[in-house]
């Protein structure tokens, strides 16, 4: 599927296949592409989600920030303090900082798949309508397949541009798209508990970065 992407462009392949009865071994088949993220970039209210993302993206990487301060000061206290403590006292901060490691690390795990989990509400009512138009324009002009020739797995090295049906699936759906279904935004993440929530250096998440 597509996604919405912020600096890396991930393009997922359109594969509509042959529906309905076998044509004739004499009837020659019928082929045509599209590019996937020329599409994407063109079809209606794919600009609003991913403005829309992007603000919560921003949200989930202010928490991010706040368990990395966190940790830090844990990090910064340990170190001034060690010389003076106990062997048995400074083993066990050294424990809970490693506790501290752990659980923040679930926490960045959880707000990556919470910020998956958005990117895909955001961009699926729009992917929705592109397949729709695909598979419309598919079985008018009785096409065998469609192929994507930006999917990442993709063969196709040469393509005569006659066959690139990419205008007329944008063409459609800026006729009768309009903008997507709004979405109700997202909550901001609540900030975390910074007694018992403390974060780790190697934390920081890379879907959150963007989050």
């Amino acid at each position: 599927m597509f996604r919405v992407t912020g600096g890396a462009a991930v393009a997922a392949a359109l594969l509509v296949g042959l529906t309905g009865p076998a044509r004739a071994q004499t009837q020659p088949l019928k082929l045509a592409y599209i590019n996937s993220q020329v599409i994407l970039n063109s079809a209606p209210g794919r600009a609003q989600a991913e403005s829309t993302f992007q603000k919560d993206l921003a949200g989930y990487q202010a928490r991010v920030n706040v368990l990395q301060t966190q940790y830090d000061s844990a990090v910064s206290e340990f170190t001034r303090t060690s010389l003076v403590l106990s062997p048995a006292a400074k083993q066990q901060k050294q424990q809970d900082l490693l506790q501290m490691q752990q659980r923040t690390q679930q926490e960045v795990r959880d707000l990556q798949d919470s910020a998956t989990a958005r990117e895909q509400q955001l961009m699926a009512p729009i992917m929705q309508r592109i397949q729709a138009v695909i598979d419309g324009i598919r079985a008018e002009y009785n096409y065998a397949l469609i192929f994507d020739a930006a999917s990442q797995g993709g063969a196709i090295v040469s393509a005569d541009r006659a066959l690139d049906i990419s205008p007329l699936v944008i063409q459609r759906l800026q006729a009768g798209g309009g903008a997507a279904p709004a979405v109700q935004p997202s909550p901001a993440p609540p900030l975390p508990d910074t007694a018992s929530r403390p974060p780790a250096r190697q934390a920081r998440p890379s879907h959150p970065q963007r989050p």
